[in-house]
């Protein structure tokens, strides 16, 4: 029997730039291959899968494994279209390690949160700006639970109306809901999201994000 492969686009440790683990020191198993087009992608080369290298689960979790961190992270790309390596790989890896997959909130995490119950999900909710504003998966509001957030990417105030209108289900299921603004937009926008976030704050405690990589300048 053939044995699967992950389509690896890169390896690399940095500071968690968004979500709960901001800031930890992280090494990222960064996918190739993405089944949605987003206008405001920032891993473009890994979404078109031009640039992978084929490897196997027990190759690609020791070479995440060998940073030597406690965080880990995947990420691509979209890592649920490799799911039956990825959760090979998933197995394979030290028990030791807190482990996030940042998904673009398209496809079902249930399978993997089933099997791997200590994963942590970093969940988009794609925006009209995105071009992608139709392809969440609202099944993955009942499997994200306390080891999960929601990630909304806004670009524009028609987004964050959006946002504003999606809020009951978040508020439903109890999920911790992040708004990050384009961070090509600059400081003004940057104003205006947060001023947003504090206006909503009655309504649902969002919290305001900035992806702290790219403030820094790093990966």
């Amino acid at each position: 029997m053939k044995r699967m492969k992950l389509a690896v686009h890169s390896f690399f440790a940095s500071l968690q730039g968004e979500g709960c683990f901001i800031g930890v020191p992280t090494a990222f198993l960064r996918l190739a291959q993405c089944n949605l087009s987003c206008e405001w992608c920032d891993a473009y080369e890994a979404a078109t899968g031009s640039v992978a290298e084929m490897l196997s689960p027990k190759e690609t979790a020791q070479r995440l494994a060998g940073y030597g961190v406690r965080d880990l992270c995947i990420t691509g790309g979209e890592p649920l279209l490799q799911e039956e390596p990825l959760a090979e790989m998933l197995s394979l890896l030290p028990t030791d390690r807190r482990i996030t997959i940042e998904t673009n909130g398209s496809l079902p995490i249930a399978r993997l949160r089933a099997r791997f119950p200590a994963l942590f999900f970093s969940v988009d909710w794609k925006t009209p700006s995105s071009g992608e504003e139709d392809s969440f998966d609202t099944d993955n509001l009942l499997s994200l639970g306390e080891r999960g957030w929601l990630k909304f990417v806004v670009a524009n105030e028609s987004d964050l109306d959006f946002v504003a209108s999606c809020v009951f289900r978040a508020a439903h299921y109890d999920i911790e809901v992040f708004v990050s603004p384009v961070f090509e937009k600059g400081p003004a926008w940057f104003s205006t999201v947060a001023a947003f976030v504090l206006r909503m704050s009655t309504t649902f405690p969002f919290r305001f994000q900035l992806q702290l990589h790219k403030v820094l300048g790093i990966p």
